[in-house]
């Protein structure tokens, strides 16, 4: 009985203790389940690694959910998720596309637990962050100006050789114009028009905070080629190794930039490396290049000067890096043997940069760039070169009067007469012998200091160096041909230029950003400095033996030199104030020192007030989102300056001797009043999305005044002075509208195609000129051509002789020095599409202008040396000749609209189906550059003479056409391969 009793005890017991111990078990077990990490990285689509995005973690079909943040390196840690149970991971982040990781199975412990995700970004503009204008980051919505950016991926596709070309059509508020077709050819940049008749309107640039050499006129000492298309220091700036471009355009964006920033700021910043790993891309271009042959007015001409060329471009980069590090290689070579014959214009470009970030430590980064060009071309003669020059020999009649003096009928030749004029030619332009060589070095050296969360500290600094070598050769075989006197060995020459340009930059500022209540504040105060030395020396010899190119071995030589040094430092504060993120207050002021400011003058200061309304984060605006995305009311006002000519305060003496010894004379008078000019814009604009960012609209208004403007008066007699003197005198508008838009019509899975249009108005006048006779800013003498400032005109308008023509058609009446039309134009923008079916990609972009007007010079020496009589009355011809042929200079004046499309291109990519392939990727593509012409005007409206008469970077509008390269077409194929 007992036995029974204790079976029957103990087996229950047994059964609880089992239960019990399996409880235990399940207990512990779920308990170690509840324990498991789950950490993750979370980056954008270009590898940067993302802080403060807010990650989400909800059980997949129920409502528990976890939240996390992303710290300084991107990473994301949950403590407690259930191990064997799935996960919905959600991700958003302030200007990125919300991001998801759906149903992650939660692996037990000891079992890594890591996810990856990728956040693409938003294309709302308003939440990108900029730099330019700013001191340091910060986003667009903050500011109350605009500020363009063009990414890498924007710029990568377009075929170009030089980085003014290669923004032509991107900048919606800027105009860009190649002045010619020859390699190193100036171009003529304008931002909202032009503000000075003393200064070049070309931007400042900077690369990596790094001031350029942007001079985009003749020099100083012309010399060899420079007398005809001047040599641009643009045309060597890289553009291989570009991360974006940055770009705002004068008035409150500028102010932090002070004496020299009126006409705009263009900075580059270069690839620093990714976060992600090593990339590299390899690739080739190879094409032909053609000449423009739309605006030559004898079909003949492109038989007699130009030639196929072969063009090649070969690219190879490597990026790669981690959170730690980062690093960037760019190399290219470019060799274009160009469309003159004899390969006259040939150009051979060796380029390399590299970038390099660091981090040294957990506060402190360290970025450098170092970039070298090498850049050799050649010159055909052009222009107001003096003597032969093939367009002018071709196309404007000189063939009459020039050597063997042919018939200038060019298609009227028979074959036989066509064909020793084209030996002639050819002899004459193989004899030509123009190098320039530009050798170009800039490094940039950057530190940024954290030493906590919400203040940033940065120190920059770096040098750009460029030396540009000129050598122009005539032997006495060339000018024995040319001027068909024979037998001569006592006119050959050669003439060196040499023109060695430093700048030194050095700029530091800190940022500390801070809450309050509904108050947001970011507070920047800076410092910068720059220094620029110009130095130029020029040798010529003359009566030299054919076959040296020594100056030493001419029987007479001569030199000359100038040297020029410009000094800034300035010192700036601003004070961005935001509330509830919705309402920012943009205030901020900058004072400069300059050693060419006068005595009596001082600091000057530059000061900007703005807000930015962001309407759609008003809350009553919700119910607008599904058809408005964002909205923006913005406003500002502000001060930039134009710095005055070097050691313009200074009186001097001129040392320049009289019959052979010794003297001096009365040279510069010197003012210790003189200053910058000042330009005070006053603008307004909205800036709206619809449909999900697929329709952005930018429209704006601004009016721009530069008061103390520069012009330059004679003394007075009684005062014994001989030379003028720069006075803070003029007045000068610019006013108009702005308007900007991207469509996106079609975005599906396989589909995408959007739309870009610009649209731009501007009134330029000279408002006040205080007395000041008007003087010529372009062009040749009074009593043939000049582009000229004067009060109540354009600045630059065209000014020659304008003729009236009786009932027979005869000369009537001739007014010398009147107004012929204006060289600005009042309406320009651009235009572009792009369109994307699955691999392939198809793009084009344009630019156009309207109610400017131009000078065609070539067709007035037509008519004067009887090559065509065309648009002048039968009487004239039949009563006067040729004799009156500058007595009616308006008849050869012509409007210059256009529709230039810049840019065709299709592009496949192949991307590799199968993971872990050496080769990432492949690009295909083929594109035209200069295909299409559309223009009011018998002549390229863009070739136009840019020199200006007051020298070096001085104010050129353009308007006169003679004897003018265009810029050629290509036909470009492309491959490239992205491991």
């Amino acid at each position: 009985m007992k036995g029974k009793v204790h079976r029957f005890i103990k087996q229950p017991l047994q059964m609880l203790a089992g239960i019990f111990l399996l409880l235990l078990l399940t207990q512990y077990s779920y308990a170690q389940q509840g324990e498991v990490e789950v950490t993750g990285t979370v980056m954008s689509e270009k590898g940067d690694l993302l802080e403060g995005v807010s990650v989400t973690a909800r059980r997949t079909g129920g409502k528990e959910t976890y939240s996390a943040v992303t710290n300084e390196k991107g990473l994301f840690l949950f403590r407690s998720l259930t191990a064997g149970q799935k996960y919905d991971f959600s991700f958003t982040f302030v200007g990125y596309q919300d991001g998801s990781y759906k149903a992650y199975t939660v692996k037990s412990k000891g079992q890594k637990n890591s996810i990856l995700i990728r956040l693409s970004q938003k294309n709302n503009q308003l939440e990108e962050v900029v730099v330019t204008g700013q001191g340091l980051d910060i986003s667009k919505k903050r500011i109350s100006s605009t500020v363009t950016t063009i990414k890498s991926s924007e710029l990568e596709n377009i075929p170009s050789s030089r980085f003014d070309q290669l923004l032509q059509s991107k900048l919606p508020n800027a105009q860009i114009r190649l002045t010619g077709g020859q390699a190193g050819a100036t171009s003529i940049m304008r931002v909202r028009g032009v503000n000075s008749a003393f200064k070049n309107s070309t931007p400042i640039i900077y690369v990596d905070g790094v001031r350029m050499d942007n001079l985009n006129t003749s020099s100083s000492i012309g010399g060899g080629s420079a007398q005809g298309a001047a040599i641009s220091s643009i045309a060597d700036i890289p553009m291989d190794n570009i991360d974006k471009v940055e770009y705002i355009n004068g008035g409150a964006a500028t102010t932090l930039y002070g004496s020299d920033a009126a006409n705009g700021v263009i900075q580059i910043f270069t690839k620093k490396g990714t976060r992600a790993g090593v990339s590299i891309t390899a690739e080739a271009q190879l094409g032909v290049e053609k000449s423009t042959n739309d605006f030559l007015f004898f079909d003949r001409t492109k038989d007699l000067l130009f030639q196929d060329g072969l063009f090649q471009k070969y690219h190879v980069a490597v990026n790669g890096g981690s959170d730690q590090f980062g690093y960037s290689f760019s190399g290219n070579f470019l060799n274009n043997s160009g469309v003159m014959i004899h390969d006259q214009n040939k150009n051979r470009k060796i380029d390399f940069s590299s970038g390099f970030r660091a981090a040294l430590g957990k506060k402190l980064t360290y970025e450098s760039s170092f970039i070298f060009v090498n850049n050799q071309y050649k010159r055909s003669r052009n222009g107001n070169q003096g003597g032969y020059t093939g367009l002018w020999f071709a196309e404007s009649g000189a063939s009459a009067n020039t050597g063997p003096r042919f018939n200038n009928k060019l298609d009227e030749l028979t074959d036989s007469a066509f064909g020793v004029m084209k030996d002639w030619v050819s002899t004459a332009e193989r004899l030509q012998n123009d190098q320039i060589n530009v050798n170009r070095m800039t490094i940039s050296q950057s530190f940024k200091y954290r030493p906590f969360k919400n203040m940033l500290i940065k120190a920059a600094g770096g040098l750009d160096y460029r030396i540009l070598k000129d050598q122009t050769v005539q032997t006495n075989e060339y000018m024995n041909h040319t001027t068909n006197v024979f037998n001569r060995m006592d006119r050959g020459s050669v003439s060196n230029t040499e023109r060695k340009a430093m700048g030194i930059t050095l700029e530091l500022n800190g940022q500390y950003t801070w809450r309050t209540g509904d108050f947001s504040l970011v507070t920047t105060v800076g410092s910068q400095f720059f220094r620029t030395e110009d130095e130029q020396l020029s040798l010529s010899g003359t009566n030299i033996r054919d076959g040296s190119l020594i100056v030493g071995d001419a029987a007479t030589r001569n030199a000359n030199n100038s040297y020029g040094a410009v000094v800034n430092y300035g010192i700036y504060i601003q004070e961005n104030i935001g509330y509830k993120e919705k309402l920012f207050l943009d205030l901020g002021i900058r004072g400069d020192g300059n050693p060419a400011f006068g005595e009596l003058i001082g600091v000057q200061y530059y000061p900007k007030a703005g807000v930015s309304y962001v309407l759609s984060e008003e809350p009553w605006f919700e119910r607008l989102s599904g058809i408005v995305s964002s909205a923006r009311l913005r406003a500002n006002i502000g001060v930039a300056g134009n710095l005055p000519a070097d050691y313009a305060n200074l009186r001097t003496i001129s040392f320049t001797g009289f019959a052979g010894d010794q003297a001096a004379f009365f040279g510069q008078p010197g003012n210790p009043n003189i200053g910058p000019e000042k330009s005070t814009t006053t603008e307004f604009g909205i800036d709206l999305s619809f449909l999900e960012e697929r329709i952005r609209l930018s429209a704006g208004y601004y009016r721009s005044v530069t008061r103390d403007a520069l012009f330059s008066l004679p003394p007075t007699p009684s005062s014994g002075e001989l030379q003028n003197q720069d006075f803070n005198v003029g007045e000068i508008l610019n006013r108009g509208w702005e308007f900007n838009t991207v469509l996106v019509p079609v975005k599906t899975k396989d589909w995408t195609a959007s739309v870009n249009l610009s649209l731009n108005t501007l009134y330029n006048v000279v408002q006040n000129a205080n007395g000041v006779a008007p003087f010529n800013l372009n062009g040749f003498s009074a009593r043939t051509i000049q582009t000229v400032m004067e009060e109540g005109f354009p600045v630059g308008y065209i000014r020659g002789t304008y003729g009236t023509f009786d009932k027979d058609g005869a000369l009537e009446n001739s007014i010398a020095n009147s107004y012929l039309g204006t060289t600005i134009p009042d309406l320009f923008g651009s235009m572009g599409i792009n369109i994307q079916y699955r691999n392939w990609q198809l793009f084009a972009n344009a630019d156009y202008q309207k109610g400017a007007y131009a000078s065609n010079w070539d067709a007035q020496f037509r008519y004067n040396y009887g090559a065509s009589n065309s648009g002048i009355p039968q009487g004239e011809i039949d009563k006067n000749g040729r004799l009156n042929w500058l007595s009616f200079t308006n008849m050869f004046i012509e409007k210059t609209d256009f529709i230039k499309v810049r840019t065709i291109g299709l592009l496949y990519t192949l991307r590799p189906v199968a993971k872990n392939r050496a080769v990432k990727g492949l690009t295909v593509g083929f594109s035209v550059a200069n295909p299409l012409n559309f223009a009011s005007s018998t002549f390229d409206p863009e070739a136009t003479i840019s020199g200006g008469a007051r020298g070096q970077g001085s104010a050129t509008t353009g308007g006169v056409s003679y004897a003018t390269y265009s810029a050629p077409r290509q036909f470009i194929g492309s491959v490239r391969f992205n491991f």
